[in-house]
C-alpha cells in the first residue's frame, strides 16, 4: 500500500467504519469507493473485501461476482480471501454447481466455508454428503448458530427418508417447531405416517403459542409459517387414504394466496395426484401453479421430477397428444434412471393409437436398452411386465410367455411361477413346461437358501399339480423331500400316501404305519365350555315349533331261542294330511256357464238393453207397413192370450232358447261397462244448472 498523504487514507477508512457500523451500506460503498480509487489505496484488498460485503448486503451479487472475478489483486488472494463471499454470490445466483468448485478450491476450509458448503449439497440434492460435513460441524463449532444447525440437520436427515429412501437415526432432541416439522417429515418417509401426522399436528401447535406471544408478527406471517406445516400434514392424511381431509387443507391454503410459489405448487400437484382421471378441469387449472416463473430454484430436484411426471399424465388424461409428446421427451433425457416416462409414453401410444402400436413402441424400447454397458442403471423389468399385460390382453400368451421367462432369477418368485403355470395351461400344450419351471424354482430357491416358507410354498403347489395332471410319481418325490423337511407334518404324509396309492399300493400301506393314531390326532373338546358359549351365541327369540306326536310302543317277543332279547320298536304316528279346504261361496254341482268368457253382447242369451227391445214397437217400420208381431200383441180382440211375449221365461222357469239348461244358480252376467241403466223416478235427462239454462 502507498504511504503517500495516510491522513486522507485514515479519513477515509473512518468515513467507511461509521456508515458500516450504522448499516448504511449504500454510503459504505461510496466510501470503499473512494478508498480503491484514491491513489493511495488502489491496491488496498481489505477496501476491496469491504466494497464486495456492502453489495451482498445490497443484494447486488451478480455485480460483486463480476468485481471478484475482474480484479487482479484479489486474484491473486482468492486462495486465502473473498472465497466465501465468491461462493455465496454463487450459491445465491443459483449457480450451486460453481459455488461448489469454489469452495473446493480450498483445501483447508473455516466453519463458514463449511457451513456454506452444506447449504450447496444439500441445494444440489446430494444429501449424505451435506450430512457427514453438518455433523463435522457439530463436533467443532459451538456457537450461538447451533440451534440453526442443528435445524438444518434435521431437514437432513427428512430429506435422505422422503427423497432418497434411507433410513436414518436423528439422535438429537427435537426443541423447536421447525425441528417437529422436520421430524414429522422424516417419520412420513420411513413410512410411520400415523407418527409423522400426529408430531405434524404437534408442530403447528407450538408454531402457532410461540407467534401468539409475540406482537410484533402479523397475521399474514403467521399463516405463511402454519402453510407449510398444513400442507405436509394433508399429505401424511392423503397417505393414510383421507382424500377428502387431505383436499379440504391444500384448497384452504391455496386461497390463503401464500407468497411462497414451492408451497403452492407442491399442493396443487398433491391435488392433482387426488383427482387423477377425473376433474381434469380443475387438475389443468391447478397445473398452471406447478410451472410459475422461477419456481425451478425453489424445489429439489426429487419435487420437480415428480411434479412433471403428474404433467406428462395429465397431458395423456386430456388427450393433449402434442404436448405429452414434448413433455416426455425432455423427461426421457434429464431422467435416464427411470422408467416412468416409457410407461407414460406407452399409455399415452395406447390410448392414441392403440394396443398394438404400444406393444411396438416397447419391444423397441427393451431392445435399445438391453445393453448394459450402453444403459447400466436402467431396469427393465416394470417395462416387460407391461409388455407381458398387453399381449395378454391381445391374446398372444406364448409370446408373453417368453418375456416372463426372459426375466431371469425374477421368473422364480412364487408369484410369476404361478402367472406362467396358468399361462401355459391356458395354452392347453404346456403341462410339462410347468412342471420343468417349478422344478426350476425349487432348485433356484435351495440354492439361494430362500425362506422355508417360499419353499414348502412351492414344493406343496408342484405336488398338486403333479396330482391334479395324472403324475403322482414327481408329486411323491416332492412331497417326499417336502417330509425330510417338516418330518411331523401329517398333512403332508397323508398326501404322500394318497400319491403313493396311485402307483405302488404296497409302499403306500408302507407308509401309512407312520401316521399317528386317531387318539392322538384327536382334539380334547369341553363339552360344557362349547354348551356356554353356544348359550351366549345363540338367538335371544326364537320361533317356537310345534312338538309331533311321537307313539311309543313296546313290543315284547317272546324268547325263540338262547341269545335273544326283548326288542323295542317305537312308531311315529303318521300325521294326517289335510285335504285342500272348499273356497269361499263354494256350491256343490254346480255347472259353470259355457260362455261365460264371452263379452256379454256375444252371448246366445243376451237380449239387448231395453231402448233397443223398444226399436220393435208401435210406430216403428214403414209407413202403413204390415206388423204383425206388434198386432197380435196389442190386438184387444185377443184378449183372452197373454200379455207376456210367448218367449218370455216365467219368473223361476230356467228360460227357454238355446240356454235352456243354465242352471238357476248361475252368475249373472259381468256388468259391461258404459252401459248405464236408469234412475228410477227419473224422468229423462236432467236440465243444466246455470246462467242461460236450456
Amino acid at each position: 500500500m502507498a504511504n503517500a498523504n495516510p491522513t486522507n487514507l485514515v479519513q477515509l477508512y473512518t468515513e467507511l467504519n461509521k456508515f458500516i457500523n450504522i448499516s448504511d451500506y449504500k454510503q459504505a460503498l461510496k466510501a470503499a469507493n473512494k478508498i480503491i480509487h484514491s491513489k493511495e489505496g488502489k491496491e488496498d484488498v481489505e477496501a476491496m473485501h469491504c466494497k464486495v460485503v456492502c453489495m451482498m448486503q445490497m443484494n447486488q451479487f451478480s455485480e460483486a461476482t463480476k468485481f471478484i472475478d475482474a480484479t487482479a489483486e484479489i486474484k491473486e488472494f482468492t486462495h486465502s480471501v473473498l472465497v466465501f463471499e465468491k461462493a455465496y454470490c454463487q450459491y445465491r445466483l443459483l449457480h450451486t454447481e460453481e459455488a461448489l468448485e469454489t469452495i473446493s478450491q480450498v483445501k483447508d476450509p473455516d466453519p463458514r466455508l463449511l457451513e456454506l458448503k452444506a447449504q450447496v449439497l444439500y441445494k444440489l440434492g446430494q444429501y449424505s454428503e451435506a450430512l457427514i460435513v453438518y455433523k463435522n460441524l457439530i463436533k467443532e463449532c459451538s456457537d450461538d448458530y447451533e440451534e440453526e444447525r442443528m435445524t438444518n440437520i434435521s431437514a437432513v436427515h427428512a430429506a435422505l427418508s422422503s427423497f432418497d429412501g434411507v433410513k436414518t437415526e436423528m439422535g438429537f432432541p427435537i426443541e423447536t417447531y421447525e425441528q417437529l416439522y422436520n421430524k414429522g417429515c422424516w417419520l412420513l418417509g420411513q413410512d410411520k405416517v400415523e407418527e409423522g401426522r400426529v408430531t405434524l399436528v404437534e408442530a403447528e401447535r407450538v408454531c402457532r403459542e410461540m407467534f401468539e406471544d409475540d406482537p410484533d408478527v402479523a397475521e399474514d406471517e403467521v399463516d405463511g409459517e402454519v402453510s407449510v406445516i398444513r400442507v405436509q400434514l394433508a399429505y401424511a392424511l392423503q397417505l393414510q387414504g383421507k382424500t377428502d381431509e387431505a383436499l379440504t387443507i391444500y384448497n384452504q391454503v391455496i386461497r390463503l394466496r401464500p407468497t411462497d410459489i414451492a408451497l403452492v405448487a407442491v399442493a396443487s400437484n398433491n391435488i392433482i395426484s387426488i383427482n387423477r382421471e377425473q376433474n381434469v378441469f380443475d387438475s389443468r387449472k391447478k397445473m398452471k401453479a406447478t410451472v410459475a416463473p422461477g419456481l425451478d430454484n425453489k424445489l429439489v430436484p426429487f419435487q420437480k421430477k415428480k411434479i412433471n411426471f403428474n404433467r406428462a399424465l395429465l397431458f395423456m388424461y386430456s388427450n393433449q397428444w402434442e404436448a405429452c409428446r414434448k413433455l416426455l421427451k425432455s423427461l426421457h433425457r434429464e431422467h435416464t434412471d427411470t422408467n416412468i416416462p416409457c410407461l407414460i409414453q406407452t399409455a399415452q401410444i395406447g390410448r392414441e393409437k392403440g394396443a398394438n402400436k404400444a406393444v411396438e413402441y416397447l419391444k423397441t424400447y427393451i431392445s435399445e436398452h438391453s445393453d448394459p454397458d450402453l444403459s447400466p442403471e436402467v431396469d427393465l423389468t416394470d417395462v416387460k411386465l407391461c409388455l407381458v399385460q398387453l399381449l395378454m390382453g391381445s391374446g398372444n400368451l406364448s409370446e408373453a410367455c417368453e418375456v416372463l421367462e426372459s426375466l431371469g432369477s425374477l421368473s422364480y418368485t412364487p408369484a410369476l411361477v404361478s402367472c406362467l403355470v396358468s399361462l401355459y395351461g391356458a395354452q392347453h400344450e404346456g403341462e410339462g413346461k410347468a412342471t420343468k419351471l417349478m422344478q426350476r424354482a425349487i432348485q433356484w430357491h435351495k440354492k439361494n437358501k430362500s425362506p422355508p416358507s417360499i419353499m414348502t410354498s412351492l414344493m406343496w403347489e408342484a405336488s398338486e399339480y403333479s396330482l391334479k395332471h395324472n403324475d403322482p410319481k414327481s408329486a411323491a418325490s416332492v412331497l417326499e423331500e417336502l417330509l425330510s423337511l417338516d418330518p411331523k407334518n401329517v398333512k403332508v404324509l397323508a398326501k404322500l400316501i394318497f400319491a403313493y396309492s396311485r402307483f405302488n399300493p404296497s409302499k403306500a400301506h408302507q407308509a401309512s404305519e407312520d401316521l399317528p393314531s386317531l387318539s392322538d390326532l384327536s382334539v380334547h373338546v369341553d363339552v360344557d365350555d362349547l354348551e356356554r358359549n353356544a348359550s351366549r351365541i345363540t338367538p335371544r327369540y326364537v320361533k317356537k315349533q310345534k312338538e309331533k306326536d311321537v307313539v311309543e310302543v313296546n313290543v315284547a317277543t317272546s324268547l325263540v331261542s338262547e341269545g335273544t332279547s326283548n326288542i323295542e320298536i317305537i312308531k311315529t304316528k303318521k300325521r294326517k294330511k289335510k285335504k285342500n279346504p272348499k273356497p269361499q261361496n263354494f256350491r256343490e254341482n254346480y255347472t259353470p256357464d259355457d260362455e261365460r268368457w264371452l263379452p256379454l253382447r256375444e252371448r246366445s242369451y243376451y237380449k239387448g238393453r231395453r231402448k233397443d227391445r223398444k226399436k220393435g214397437g208401435v210406430g216403428k217400420g214403414t209407413q202403413g207397413g204390415a206388423n204383425t208381431g206388434v198386432a197380435d200383441v196389442y190386438d184387444m180382440s185377443h184378449k183372452t192370450s197373454a200379455a207376456v211375449a210367448p218367449n218370455s221365461p216365467k219368473p223361476g222357469s230356467t228360460g227357454s232358447g238355446s240356454h235352456g239348461n243354465t242352471p238357476i244358480n248361475s252368475p249373472k252376467p259381468t256388468h259391461v261397462k258404459g252401459v248405464k241403466g236408469k234412475k228410477s223416478g227419473g224422468g229423462g235427462k236432467k236440465k243444466k244448472k246455470g246462467k242461460g239454462g236450456w
